[in-house]
């Protein structure tokens, strides 16, 4: 049987997909091993199909609980992988030294546990920040590499959007209203304004967003002269299958927005009071717009805040920046080699 190597990461998806670089990295830097990656049931199992990791372990299954609660209580599953195990590697805070403890308890070889939150952390994007962990085990060069779906997932989004009559005779524009907050958002009359702009120049806007969504997503197409289609409740593969069909993605601070990211979409990030520095989503086929520098210290200020200038983004210079990408060709943003920018260099529209 071939050694393994343990992945642990147990944040939401988008903090999964910044996580993908440097799981890359591990992964590239021990060809002969096989990678299992403790993660939310849904991103693990994309990441899984995508053949960017061998075995899928899921949080909900109780994976990381049975770690943490000591070795009596690890699966056997869990046990077998880990008693091949060269070299753990886990992203979350251990202050009681539990998990590490059962880990080499288990016989892993190297056991690597850090808080991406911790002071020690140099990087100022969360990228950066994982790759100083793979830093610590394998060499690490940035590179700039499509997440590839499988062809029966592209087939499902195909058929997805098919069953809602989108036949692909327009360029299709994906727009993510929600985010995990509604305090990262734009006004819901933004985002209806260029679903108009787009319905009148033949590109057609679908809605899309997950079961959280649901509030934010039916004001926004509340808002719209004309209805658009909107598919939501649809579970992650379906979702990335529907993406990889879209010719422009928008979207927020958001899972969703990271997964378009990830699929090298072109796409527009609409940031607000979350530091575009350490959380934007990085690559040549991003483009993040923002209002003023958020002047809130802190979330519960920015709860507080009515007016978020810092979200205050007029809908004609989104449909400038929209209208532009969806002139480039897109084979420009699906060249795996391309070497990726940093956050400094990714395209940026501030406005006043």
């Amino acid at each position: 049987m071939p050694r393994t190597i343990f992945v642990v990461h147990p944040g939401a998806l988008g903090d999964v997909l910044l996580a993908l670089p440097a799981i890359r990295a591990l992964r590239t830097s021990f060809p002969t091993h096989q990678l299992g990656l403790v993660a939310g049931a849904e991103v693990s199992s994309l990441l899984r199909a995508c053949g960017e990791v061998a075995r899928a372990f899921s949080l909900e299954a109780g994976a990381l609980t049975g770690l943490l609660a000591g070795l009596p209580w690890v699966g056997p599953t869990v046990r077998e992988w880990l008693g091949r195990c060269d070299l753990a590697v886990c992203w979350l805070a251990d202050p009681e030294g539990r998990l590490s403890s059962t880990l080499q308890g288990l016989g892993v070889g190297r056991v690597l546990v850090r808080s991406l939150a911790s002071s020690e952390s140099e990087g100022m994007h969360q990228e950066d920040r994982f790759l100083e962990t793979a830093r610590d085990v394998a060499p690490v060069e940035r590179v700039e590499e499509r997440l590839h779906l499988p062809d029966v997932v592209i087939a499902k989004g195909r058929a997805r959007l098919a069953a809602v009559e989108l036949f692909m005779h327009h360029p299709l524009a994906a727009i993510h209203p929600s985010s995990g907050s509604r305090h990262k958002c734009v006004a819901p009359a933004v985002l209806a304004a260029v679903v108009t702009h787009f319905q009148a120049n033949d590109i057609v806007p679908v809605l899309v967003g997950g079961p959280a969504d649901d509030r934010v997503v039916a004001d926004v197409a509340d808002a719209c002269a004309s209805r658009p289609v909107v598919l939501h409740h649809e579970d992650l593969l379906t979702m990335a299958g529907v993406l990889a069909h879209a010719d422009l993605f928008v979207g927020h601070d958001s899972g969703l927005t990271h997964l378009a990211a990830a699929l090298h979409l072109p796409m527009v990030a609409l940031f607000g009071p979350t530091d575009r520095r350490r959380w934007a989503p990085l690559g040549s086929h991003v483009t993040v717009l923002t209002g003023e520098p958020c002047r809130c210290h802190g979330w519960t200020a920015v709860q507080a805040c009515h007016e978020k200038p810092c979200l205050q983004i007029p809908a004609e210079a989104l449909i400038m920046v929209c209208e532009r990408l969806l002139r480039q060709p897109r084979a420009v943003f699906q060249n795996p080699t391309e070497a990726t920018r940093s956050p400094c260099d990714a395209p940026e529209v501030m406005l006043d």
